[in-house]
């Protein structure tokens, strides 16, 4: 029983000591970048103004977003989640109130142009009030808009009319 425990401390250690990698081994390093050049793994920013206050977190694989990825607000308020889905080219994205309801949300999609890949909104984004309470939704079709205004309704969507991303 003395030699588990003992053996269990030495690899506590060794999994927390500094390494010549200029890190823990244990349980991540955060913002590294692979022998290509490319990130990878988990990353997080800070603001420049606050360099206390996370502004987000997100984790790469192959320079490539990957996963989950928060923004906050100077004040340290969710802005926008954003669940990255690489096989189908598209990003599931809520943005936020200060009050922490849902905003609006909708789906982002890579596109090509020009030689460029880019995410845009596409489809339809719902919007909510910032009692969460469903107001609209504003369609849009490779990042342009269909109307300047989210069009307003107090009926929420139905399952067979609503956004195929929700």
């Amino acid at each position: 029983m003395v030699k588990k425990g003992i053996l269990g401390v030495l690899v506590g250690i060794w999994l927390l000591a500094p390494h010549p990698s200029g890190g823990a081994a244990w349980p991540w390093q955060w913002n590294r970048v692979d022998k290509q050049g490319n990130r990878t793994g988990k990353w997080r920013a800070y603001y420049n103004h606050k360099p206390d206050q996370l502004m987000y977190t997100g984790r790469f694989k192959k320079g490539k977003e990957r996963g989950t990825w928060k923004t906050f607000s100077a004040d340290g308020k969710l802005e926008r989640l954003e669940k990255y889905e690489p096989k189908h080219k598209r990003i599931k994205t809520t943005f936020y109130h200060p009050n922490g309801t849902v905003s609006h949300r909708g789906m982002a999609y890579l596109f090509e142009e020009k030689n460029l890949l880019m995410y845009k909104w596409h489809g339809d984004w719902h919007y909510y009030d910032s009692t969460g309470q469903w107001r609209g939704w504003k369609s849009f079709s490779r990042g342009i808009s269909g109307s300047p205004q989210p069009i307003l309704t107090n009926r929420p969507p139905t399952k067979k009319g609503a956004s195929r991303a929700w």
